[in-house]
């Protein structure tokens, strides 16, 4: 599985800093230093300096810059497969990738954000600079926040019970972390692998449930949860599962929710990670505005709406757990900076969010529906799910997954499997050409195969 620039930028620099490459407090470049000097970008080097400082094997000083952990070294440690030269030249990324998890950059607001952050950094916000701001983030976003879930997900809440973070994976830490005891994570396969990992870092046990055509299968999920005593944590994507694409059904959502209901300390995490974009029918309800005994915690991402550099996300609770939150984690600091906040905070309040989803959802949908008649014009073979919203749906052809994949590769396109014989195929960030280019490539192992079987 190849992974994307800033990963492996992540990992050449923590292995540095487990090595002792990398000495303790010493400095690292700024971010637009170690872009210009190794030509890559700055969101590459700002990604990777997120996931370093999130993991604690960087440290920031306000004003300043990023400095080294203090770390036992380990110089014999095995070196990590990744080949520097892919880090540091962006140009070797060649292949036409058809992940899921990438946008349009080119929708990116920036004329209007560079003007709000001037705004954010106007006299009368000064004290931005001088105060760390709440611990659960600033409550001016977590207003806009509770407006925002409450007249595009018909979620009910209060700006206490929101928490800003920098990313799913902060708020699945600090989820973990909320309990005396320690939780059982349960998760859909197939689902987030980064997700999956995520959880095995924080060392809950964790039991993963098979879906079906209505998403998670409800009776394995009560089948081998009976016996579990300790706080369970439910976490899935009704809007659209990741990757399979499918939409809960309504009776399979109050199955979700009477096993929530059914015994004490069971809660369901619901990743509502890309619901903006629903191009069938009317939008979907979200799992927490059905819930009617708080116990569902809700997780929302401005990456696949704004840009995944922007790493800004948050968690809504349910009122007991906002309140355990308050009492375990008062003392922390928001990871988020509060002049981002501040810019999407007045982004959001002042209508651009809301015309930017609009705008980029016809877009989208655009692509989605050219995309699609690509293929079914060229591969009328091949079966397609998981359309109806997001930024990707899969693919069934002729040839088994693997075989796919690793052709595709040798000709320069980069796909991703699901585990059991699907295609994933992300189509936001591609124009025209790319999608003729890779629908031709796919065109071509399909026909070369067929031809290899007729000749047996």
């Amino acid at each position: 599985m190849r992974n994307s620039l800033y990963e492996n930028l992540y990992r050449k620099i923590a292995l540095d800093i487990r090595t002792g490459k990398l000495a303790a407090d010493s400095k690292l470049p700024s971010i637009r230093g170690y872009a210009d000097e190794n030509g890559i970008s700055r969101n590459t080097v700002l990604n990777a300096y997120n996931l370093l400082l999130l993991e604690g094997y960087i440290y920031s000083k306000e004003k300043s810059g990023f400095y080294v952990s203090h770390m036992e070294a380990n110089p014999h440690e095995k070196k990590s497969p990744v080949r520097e030269e892919s880090v540091v030249r962006e140009e070797e990324e060649s292949l036409l990738d058809l992940s899921a998890n990438l946008v349009d950059s080119s929708l990116f607001p920036y004329s209007t954000l560079r003007q709000l952050y001037r705004e954010a950094l106007s006299g009368s916000n000064i004290s931005l600079l001088e105060m760390a701001g709440s611990f659960k983030g600033d409550e001016e976003l977590r207003s806009s926040i509770a407006e925002f879930v409450y007249s595009h997900r018909g979620i009910t809440c209060t700006p206490e019970q929101v928490v800003i973070g920098n990313g799913t994976s902060y708020h699945l830490q600090q989820i973990a972390r909320l309990f005396e005891d320690r939780p059982v994570y349960i998760m859909e396969r197939p689902g987030f692998q980064s997700t999956l990992e995520i959880v095995k870092d924080t060392g809950c046990q964790i039991i993963q449930i098979e879906l079906d055509e209505a998403g998670l299968r409800a009776d394995l999920l009560k089948r081998r949860t009976k016996e579990i005593q300790s706080t369970q944590l439910l976490h899935i994507s009704p809007s659209h599962q990741f990757p399979m694409g499918t939409t809960m059904s309504a009776p399979r959502r109050s199955s979700i929710l009477s096993w929530a209901y059914s015994k004490e300390r069971r809660y369901v995490i619901e990743d509502d990670y890309d619901s903006d974009f629903r191009y069938i029918g009317h939008p979907i309800p979200s799992l927490e505005s059905m819930d009617t005994r708080e116990r569902v915690i809700y997780l929302g991402t401005f990456s696949r709406t704004l840009t995944p550099s922007m790493r800004i996300s948050y968690m809504i609770l349910p009122k007991p757990l906002a309140r355990l939150y308050d009492e375990r984690f008062r003392y922390y600091q928001c990871p988020v900076s509060r002049i981002d906040q501040k810019a999407l905070s007045l982004f959001m309040d002042q209508g651009y969010f809301v015309r930017h989803i609009n705008r980029m959802k016809r877009i989208y949908r655009t692509k989605r529906d050219e995309m699609i008649a690509l293929l079914e014009s060229r591969l009328p073979s091949i079966e397609i799910r998981g359309e109806e919203a997001g930024l990707h749906f899969i693919i069934h052809t002729p040839i088994p997954e693997r075989t796919l994949v690793s052709q595709a590769k040798k000709l320069g396109l980069f796909l991703k499997g699901t585990g059991n014989g699907w295609i994933i195929i992300g189509y936001a960030h591609l124009d025209g050409s790319e999608m003729e280019k890779a629908v031709s490539i796919l065109e071509q192992i399909i026909s070369t195969r067929k031809s290899a079987k007729n000749i047996e």
